[in-house]
C-alpha cells in the first residue's frame, strides 16, 4: 500500500510540473507573438463634417442664389377708379416698376372697371400689395400671392447656352481651317442651325430672367356706389341692393322689348283685321220683282 502511495504521488507530481510548464511556454509564445506584430496603420477614414441642428446637410444652393418667380392677384373695390388709378400708379413709381397693361370698360350700370397688369421689381411685391390694401375709400376683395422656384430651369438653361457657344466656337474653328469649297459649306450650315439654336435659348433665358426680375401683379379695380361692409349686416345690405338694381334691369329690359316689337305687333294686327275682314260673309241679295 505504501510502495501504491509514493508512485501515485510521483504521477501526480509529474503532471503538475508538465501543467505548470505548458502554462508558461503558451504566456512566452502570445508574448513573443504580439511583440513581432506590427504596428496597425493609421485609419485614412476623415471624421465625418459635423450635421447641423437640423439633423440633414443642407446640399442645395445657397437663398441668396435662388431664382424665384412671383405673382399676386388683386381684386379692390373703390368708389372713385380713376382716383384710385392715380395712387396705385404712384406707389408702383417710387418702387421703379411699370404697366404692362390696363384696360377699363363701363358696364350697364355706368360703373368702370378697371383690369391691370403690374410688374414691380423682385423682393418689393409683398410690400407693396400691402400698400395697395391700405389705400383710403378701398376694401380687398381678394388677394393671393404664389412663388415658383426656377432655379433648376434657369440652370439648365444657362448651362445648354454656354454649350452652344463652346460649339460655335468650336465650329468657327474648323472653318478658318477648312480648305474645300465643300468643307465650308457643311461647317457653315452646321454654325447656322447651331447661332439659331443659340438665339432661341438666348430669348427663353431672357424671357425667364424678365419673370424673375420683376414680378408679376395682376389686379382688378370695382367701382361702386357704396362700398360693401365685411360684417354680416353689410353682406344683406348688399344682397338687398343688388336685387333691387336686378329688378330694375328687369323692368328696363321689359320696357325695352315693348318699344322694339310695338311696330311689328302694330303691323301683325293690321294684317289679321284686313284679313278678318275680307273673311266676313256678305248678305245675300234681294231677288228682283217681276215687272207687270
Amino acid at each position: 500500500m505504501k510502495q501504491f502511495n509514493r508512485y501515485f504521488g510521483q504521477v501526480v507530481a509529474i503532471a503538475l510540473v508538465f501543467a505548470i510548464s505548458l502554462g508558461l511556454f503558451g504566456c512566452g509564445g502570445a508574448t513573443r507573438n504580439e511583440s513581432a506584430r506590427p504596428p496597425a496603420a493609421p485609419s485614412m477614414k476623415q471624421a465625418a463634417p459635423p450635421i447641423p441642428a437640423g439633423g440633414t446637410l443642407d446640399v442645395k444652393q445657397p437663398a441668396a442664389d435662388r431664382k424665384v418667380i412671383e405673382t399676386a392677384q388683386v381684386t379692390l373695390e373703390s368708389r372713385d377708379l380713376t382716383a384710385t388709378e392715380a395712387k396705385i400708379f404712384e406707389l408702383l413709381a417710387k418702387r421703379q416698376g411699370k404697366v404692362d397693361a390696363s384696360n377699363v370698360t363701363l358696364d350697364g350700370n355706368g360703373r368702370r372697371n378697371g383690369v391691370y397688369t403690374l410688374r414691380i421689381p423682385a423682393g418689393q411685391l409683398r410690400e407693396y400689395v400691402n400698400e395697395l390694401a391700405n389705400l383710403p375709400d378701398v376694401v380687398v376683395r381678394q388677394r393671393s400671392i404664389s412663388a415658383q422656384d426656377v432655379t433648376e430651369e434657369f440652370i439648365d438653361i444657362s448651362a445648354r447656352l454656354e454649350n452652344m457657344q463652346r460649339h460655335e466656337v468650336r465650329l468657327r474653328e474648323i472653318l478658318a481651317k477648312a480648305n474645300t469649297v465643300e468643307e465650308i459649306l457643311k461647317v457653315e450650315k452646321e454654325l447656322a442651325a447651331a447661332r439659331g439654336q443659340i438665339e432661341s435659348v438666348t430669348a427663353r433665358l431672357k424671357a425667364l430672367s424678365g419673370r424673375i426680375d420683376f414680378s408679376n401683379v395682376t389686379l382688378r379695380i370695382s367701382e361702386v356706389t357704396v362700398i360693401t361692409e365685411t360684417n354680416f349686416f353689410g353682406k344683406l345690405m348688399a344682397i338687398i341692393r343688388d336685387s333691387w338694381v336686378a329688378a330694375g334691369d328687369v323692368v328696363l329690359y321689359l320696357i325695352a322689348t315693348v318699344i322694339v316689337l310695338s311696330p311689328l305687333v302694330l303691323i301683325v294686327a293690321a294684317i289679321v283685321w284686313y284679313w278678318r275682314k275680307r273673311r266676313k260673309p256678305r248678305p245675300p241679295e234681294q231677288p228682283l220683282a217681276p215687272d207687270r
